[in-house]
């Protein structure tokens, strides 16, 4: 709870700093407001309070200087502090030279600061030195029991992983236990595995409005998977889903996720509008840019219809046969079709043939009606067989 309220003082402190510097690093206290003004003197008695030694007070300024970026300022405070005894600072420098802000990148330092904060018995500290420590020490289990136990929401959500990750279905239980009480603590991550968990039905009871209701927590905090996963439930029921379906796969496609892009690309490309057609396109071509190979396919299929300002032919071509050469079986379909036909390109019945039958060998069902017609019986009762004949 201390930390939680450091952090809030902190915060609000930062509000504040912002607030009053200006461009050329000065307040303008004449055109403070009297709150302002208020705030501002409360800062000064507490860096005041700081300089005589308060290591309550050098935790406080250091955390918001902090949360200014001023990592290098913070950290002389941090490690007065830390001399005196305050664990959140101790925490804290654990966490600078963890990820190397205002000092250079030192895994011994961070270990041993985070070491000394565990032993004061800061659960982070726990869950820190339990990540940081090699996984054959047993040690680190202990420590994130410890840390889970005691409240840390991201050892909660460690452990849960760590019992889930070992494969035995009765640990399933235990591991769904500690995510729910991450997730109840506002952890995002844990907040999606228990969604995940309600609507698959496999680890716990499936329950779809409960696995809804903890993806929308954690889709509100932005996070593109869980607005991804949320945006695909809605999907899958249909219809009367579909603009909640797209709000939440377009914050996912936002943020890069191929898999959002790919079906916000595959919904508008369904639309009669021009314009959803012409927003499809840059979507798909986002999805294939990232390795979605299906996305490519339904680009192809898109710059193939006969829309004015967007058809491109040869382009449609030349993304069935990338996708068809990543082993995708309606984009073998389709290349062959356009070879069959002669359209963005030669035509060559030879080798459409061939990618007829290599879609048919992977059971796509117009492909494999294709083949029967275009071969007959005869060669089905060659030696050869099917197989034999376009490999």
């Amino acid at each position: 709870m201390k930390r939680r309220t450091t952090l809030a003082l902190a915060s609000g402190l930062l509000i504040v700093l912002s607030s009053l510097v200006v461009r050329a690093g000065e307040t303008q206290a004449s055109s403070l407001s009297y709150e302002q003004s208020q705030d501002r003197a409360q800062f000064i008695l507490l860096l005041r309070k700081a300089r005589q030694g308060d290591a309550d007070a050098q935790w406080v300024a250091a955390a918001t200087y902090l949360r200014l970026g001023e990592a290098g300022v913070a950290l002389p405070l941090l490690s007065s502090a830390a001399a005196a005894g305050n664990v959140l600072a101790m925490s804290q420098l654990g966490v600078l030279h963890e990820e190397g802000r205002g000092v250079d990148k030192n895994h011994e330092k961070a270990l041993d600061w985070y070491r000394k904060a565990a032993e004061k018995g800061d659960p982070a500290s726990m869950a820190a030195l339990a990540r940081l420590l090699p996984r054959s020490d047993p040690q680190a289990k202990t420590l994130l029991r410890q840390s889970a136990s005691a409240g840390d929401a991201d050892a909660q959500y460690a452990l849960g992983l760590e019992l889930a990750g070992r494969g035995e279905e009765r640990l399933w239980a235990e591991s769904h236990e500690w995510m729910l009480k991450s997730a109840r603590q506002g952890h995002v991550g844990a907040q999606i595995v228990v969604g995940q968990q309600l609507l698959e039905g496999k680890v716990v009871k499936s329950d779809i409005a409960q696995g809804v209701d903890w993806l929308a927590r954690a889709a509100r905090s932005g996070n593109p998977v869980a607005n991804f996963l949320i945006g695909r439930s809605y999907l899958a029921r249909g219809e009367a889903s579909g603009e909640a379906a797209r709000k939440h796969l377009l914050v996912a496609a936002e943020a890069g996720h191929r898999e959002a892009q790919y079906l916000v690309g595959k919904m508008l490309a369904d639309s009669k509008i021009k314009e959803d057609k012409r927003k499809a396109a840059v979507w798909l071509e986002n999805a294939w840019s990232a390795g979605h190979i299906a996305a490519a396919n339904r680009l192809g299929e898109l710059l193939r219809e006969p829309v004015e300002g967007l058809q491109q032919a040869i382009r449609a071509r030349e993304l069935f046969l990338q996708a068809a050469e990543k082993g995708n079986t309606d984009a073998m379909y389709n290349f062959a079709e356009m070879q069959h036909a002669g359209v963005g390109g030669e035509k060559d019945t030879f080798e459409a043939l061939k990618w007829y039958g290599r879609a048919a060998d992977g059971k796509h069902e117009r492909a494999m009606e294709v083949v029967e017609s275009l071969l007959g019986s005869t060669l089905k009762t060659s030696s050869l067989g099917l197989k034999g004949f376009w490999q």
